[in-house]
């Protein structure tokens, strides 16, 4: 996965991948199997080790929305400390394999359902626990933070300041946070 995550599918060559897992070249596709197959195991170890940790994250106990901003600026630090930051595997693969590979499309989609999955149990706590208002669109605010989440994915690799982004982060949260304060009114719905 770090291989794949680092070079990107087309970067990584099957000696990358032997020399990482600890066989040789030749031992690799007996071993291990072929690369793509090998990529796909990686997807889904991201999905297991990165997207599955949000929804536990957002329910611990107290507040919800201080923990998504937490979240969406420990990847700007993340980025801002990496000398040549990575962004996210599946933002990455998106823009190098798609379109043109049913599995991987598959996998991706189901990393970023767990993703706004993770964001949609978060905002359902808050709205459980009274942060948030009863009535809000919760898919349509899951999906909104998981496009977010995979901007600011994008953006980290492009931008020698990510910290930079931290009042975009704030700009996008504004709404959910007005709500929480009871500022602003829910909109009607249609």
């Amino acid at each position: 996965m770090e291989v794949f995550w680092t070079r990107g599918y087309e970067g990584t060559s099957a000696d990358d991948l032997a020399h990482q897992l600890g066989v040789g070249p030749e031992d690799m596709h007996e071993v291990y199997g072929d690369k793509h197959g090998l990529f796909l195991r990686a997807l889904e170890r991201y999905r297991d080790a990165q997207a599955r940790s949000l929804a536990p994250a957002l329910l611990s106990e107290g507040l919800v929305l201080p923990r998504i901003r937490a979240i969406m600026l420990g990847y700007l630090q993340l980025a801002a400390e990496e000398a040549e930051p990575r962004g996210c595997l599946i933002a990455n693969t998106a823009g190098e394999v798609l379109p043109g590979d049913p599995a991987v499309a598959d996998c991706l989609a189901e990393v970023l359902s767990v993703v706004e999955d993770g964001f949609l149990q978060g905002l359902q706590h808050a709205v459980d626990q009274g942060e948030l208002p009863e009535g809000l669109d919760l898919a349509g605010n899951a999906a909104m933070l998981t496009m977010l989440l995979q901007g600011l994915q994008v953006l980290v690799k492009l931008d020698p300041d990510p910290l930079r982004l931290t009042p975009a982060v704030d700009a996008a949260l504004a709404g959910l946070n007005a709500l929480s304060r009871g500022t602003v009114p829910l909109p009607a719905p249609r």
